[in-house]
């Protein structure tokens, strides 16, 4: 093959091995040869493959393939960012963006608006929940994803969008033309006063506005009257590092250490602390909510309060993300996110939990283990089958210290807390749990298609806002949704789907002619046939069963088609088993004292 036609790669490569090589002998460390010498045979598989092959392959894609290849040894937060991906991630950490305002998804594969956001141009235009898009800029939306969708709706602020939208209700589409905006996405979404003078907050990220909105929702909440809090960063995925400690500050004294984080190179060794004085009395009781979508900056906003002994810490174990990831610039197109670094919380826990950790080197511990009866300690509520956090409370705190979990104390009272990977609730209560026919309902959108459905014969019939409560007639008339031509749910128990797989097998069986005689197989599946009779009957009084959940559903969407988030999250939060407790503790001052108390001394024997 001639030169030019392998130009590209092979005197980049050349020319970057040359010059590593020449850094390796200079250096003279063993490790660094190794390295280069490595590198160098990466390059020669490169342009090997460039030559022969049996077809070609662009350079572009094979150096973008070996890059992201590279991720199936690192941990899972170190990526390779193309262009699009580089502006999502700017998105994530800005909070902002042009487009319209709204939340969508696809519902019976038709892309359909979740809800518009308060005061953008969606919602100023009576964009409404449940409305569906059929078109975008005249072009069909028919087999549409969403991030595509999300592509085509953002733009520039100032320029516009078409969209034709199908709205419940009407006989014909309705085209609505709309201008770009600065799209703001809310850290608060809401914020207010429970039962009991407690300021209720929830954060549901920490990006570059975060911190300012959370001290004016405190603000706000102490002109109410507010005595005591609950922050809730349950499912907070995290964000900003410097947003972490920004909140953490608005709860602790001045000067108290928030992080530190370690690396292998010194200069990502650091700490951070608390610069100003606190927004709320460091003497008003705090209850910090967490569970297993709780992770990066929530768990070191968590980790702070439970070190320092500011609060309780309240759910379930959070998720274990405790890395700290820098941002490389490649080429004008790319970026690189690299772990540099872990984060610890003020008594000296690493955050990261083992699976999130290095994958290379956890193969390592995995393929020279000296037992495989003994399974790695995943702390309290993990399901090892599932590989997520569960909430059935089967799994005590107290098989922590068997576990070899190691022990630190809290900085103020001394109280014994573990590194179990991520953070450890002081008081362990679990999340709602639904069965599989309420989850069945969910998964399916039955309550939100419902919702938009009723909205406006509803309106019709007298004043819709926040104050709806589901009568028996409209959980009646779900029940008669359900078996519209549109809907036509039928519930797939377990059972239900365990039996069908048992006649496929016996059908599988009788046509090979193995296994069972023919009246055997005769047996068996009037056996079945009894089985599948008594299923049915049993699915068919679980409405009944489920009647006040349904009742809820109903209750929720429809306060969320009315008044958005803020108009069903406070209905939403009288039916969350954590924040009842977190309310129940608050209320109680004897308790909360004896969560936060310093451990009596034990004497030496």
């Amino acid at each position: 093959m001639s030169l030019p036609s392998r130009s590209n790669i092979y005197f980049a490569l050349a020319t970057a091995i040359v010059a590593v090589s020449s850094t390796a002998a200079v250096s003279g460390t063993s490790r660094e040869a190794g390295f280069y010498s490595s590198f160098e045979r990466l390059g020669k598989v490169l342009v090997k493959i460039n030559d022969v092959y049996v077809e070609e392959i662009p350079s572009d894609t094979m150096t973008e393939a070996a890059v992201r290849g590279m991720s199936t040894i690192l941990d899972p937060h170190t990526a390779y960012f193309a262009e699009k991906e580089s502006e999502d991630l700017k998105i994530h950490t800005q909070a902002q963006f042009g487009g319209l305002g709204i939340t969508i998804g696809v519902r019976e594969n038709v892309l359909t608006v979740i809800s518009p956001l308060s005061g953008t141009p969606a919602q100023r235009m009576g964009i409404q929940a449940g409305d569906r898009i059929l078109e975008i800029d005249g072009k069909p939306t028919r087999g549409i994803t969403v991030d595509v969708a999300v592509s085509k709706l953002r733009g520039t602020p100032g320029t516009q969008v078409t969209i034709k939208v199908w709205r419940e209700g009407f006989t014909q589409p309705m085209p609505f033309a709309i201008t770009r905006e600065i799209i703001k996405i809310e850290s608060v979404p809401y914020a207010g006063l429970l039962p009991g003078k407690v300021g209720y907050v929830k954060l549901t990220q920490f990006s570059e506005p975060t911190g300012a909105e959370l001290e004016k929702a405190l603000l706000d909440l102490k002109a109410k009257g507010a005595t005591s809090y609950i922050l809730d960063l349950r499912y907070n995925p995290g964000g900003l590092l410097t947003q972490a400690v920004d909140v953490s500050e608005m709860f602790l004294p001045k000067g108290r250490l928030v992080v530190s984080t370690k690396g292998r190179i010194t200069s990502q060794n650091t700490e951070m602390g608390s610069q100003r004085d606190p927004v709320i009395d460091t003497a008003a009781p705090l209850v910090v909510l967490v569970n297993g979508g709780s992770a990066s900056a929530a768990e070191i906003v968590s980790g702070a309060v439970q070190d320092w002994d500011r609060g309780v810490v309240l759910g379930t174990q959070t998720f274990g993300k405790g890395s700290v990831q820098t941002i490389f610039p490649m080429d004008q197109k790319h970026l690189l996110k690299v772990t540099t670094a872990f984060y610890y919380t003020p008594s000296g826990r690493c955050i990261n939990k083992k699976e999130n950790g290095v994958r290379w080197l956890r193969e390592q511990e995995e393929d020279t283990s000296k037992s495989d009866s003994v399974k790695p300690a995943k702390g309290p509520g993990f399901d090892d089958e599932l590989g997520a956090e569960i909430d059935d409370g089967s799994a005590p705190d107290t098989t922590l210290d068997t576990l070899k979990h190691k022990s630190f104390r809290t900085k103020v009272l001394g109280r014994k807390v573990w590194d179990a990977g991520g953070i450890l609730p002081d008081v362990r209560v679990p999340g709602r749990r639904l069965n599989s026919f309420q989850q069945d309902l969910e998964r399916k959108n039955l309550f939100f298609r419902f919702a938009i459905n009723q909205k406006p014969k509803l309106a019709a019939k007298s004043k819709l806002d926040t104050s709806f409560r589901a009568t028996d007639a409209n959980v009646e008339e779900f029940r008669r949704f359900l078996q519209t031509d549109s809907v036509k749910f039928t519930f797939d128990s377990p059972e239900s789907r365990l039996l069908k797989e048992i006649r496929k097998s016996v059908k599988r069986d009788s046509l090979r002619g193995e296994k069972y005689q023919s009246a055997d197989r005769a047996a068996i599946r009037s056996r079945l046939d009894a089985l599948d009779s008594a299923l049915t009957k049993a699915n068919e009084s679980l409405f009944s069963t489920n009647r006040e959940y349904i009742r809820e559903g109903i209750n929720r969407e429809v306060l969320m088609a009315v008044g958005g988030t803020s108009g069903a999250t406070p209905y939403e939060l009288s039916l969350d088993p954590q924040v009842a407790e977190a309310v129940k503790l608050l209320r109680d001052p004897a308790r909360y004292r004896q969560i936060l108390t310093k451990p009596k001394a034990t004497a030496a024997k």
